[in-house]
């Protein structure tokens, strides 16, 4: 094959993949300063993992916005998979009147990952969270990027301790160079939020006012113990 020819090729290889990624617009966080920031500008990219990680809270907090933006204002589809079982369903029951909000809660947190693998290969969501999940070896984070890229989908991962999976605060989460990670801070006294980049785009941050209430976290204990008298080993005797 000659040279010229292999070029063409490429060339036209390049502008399938430019008009695919164009018809996938990014999705907005909610904060239009942030949205400029982020690579491409306008927001979270579609077919691409987005870490978001805490220090000093607020994960949720924008992740509920970048929730609400994509299903409530835009009427697309997104698919959250709570791993742990700690959001509280009252901070997110109104976005229940819209058929794209979809709510996944696994038995167990390390089940999170092949949730999402499911989500992912259904090509019907625009933006699948996966909240709260063990750290992502790097074959599956390998095999989760293409999934997003194949589906025009932005998979965001939540990390609310400062490393995924109980790693060191610098840590990346994802073993993968084109990961984008955000770090985010709130302040509750003074009602601010603080978004930084810290991999994948030029870095930069925004501190906004905080406009919405905290959502709460039930806690880390997934399934509450039964403390009822004589428990469950009373009724195996019945």
């Amino acid at each position: 094959m000659s040279g010229s020819l292999t070029a063409l090729l490429r060339r036209q290889l390049a502008e399938v993949v430019d008009a695919e990624r164009a018809a996938a617009p990014p999705l907005s966080t909610g904060i239009a300063a942030l949205d400029r920031l982020l690579p491409g500008g306008g927001g979270l990219p579609r077919g691409r993992i987005t870490e978001v990680v805490s220090h000093g809270g607020g994960t949720t907090t924008f992740v509920r916005g970048v929730v609400e933006d994509a299903v409530a204002r835009r009427g697309l589809w997104v698919a959250y998979v709570d791993a742990t079982r700690t959001l509280a369903p009252r901070d997110w029951a109104h976005l229940g009147a819209h058929e794209g909000f979809w709510a996944v809660r696994p038995r167990d947190p390390a089940r999170g990952a092949w949730c999402a693998d499911v989500l992912l290969r259904s090509g019907a969501f625009a933006l699948v969270v996966l909240d709260g999940a063990p750290a992502l070896p790097r074959a599956v984070a390998v095999r989760l990027a293409r999934l997003a890229r194949e589906g025009g989908a932005a998979l965001l991962l939540v990390d609310h301790g400062g490393g995924h999976g109980g790693g060191s605060a610098g840590a990346p989460a994802v073993p993968l160079p084109g990961a984008l990670r955000l770090r985010v801070r709130q302040w509750r006294r003074r009602r601010r939020l603080a978004v930084a980049i810290e991999r994948g785009g030029a870095p930069g941050g925004v501190e906004v006012p905080c406009a919405i209430v905290t959502p709460r976290r039930l806690g880390t204990t997934p399934e509450p113990r039964d403390r009822r008298a004589g428990g469950r080993a009373n009724t195996r005797h019945r």
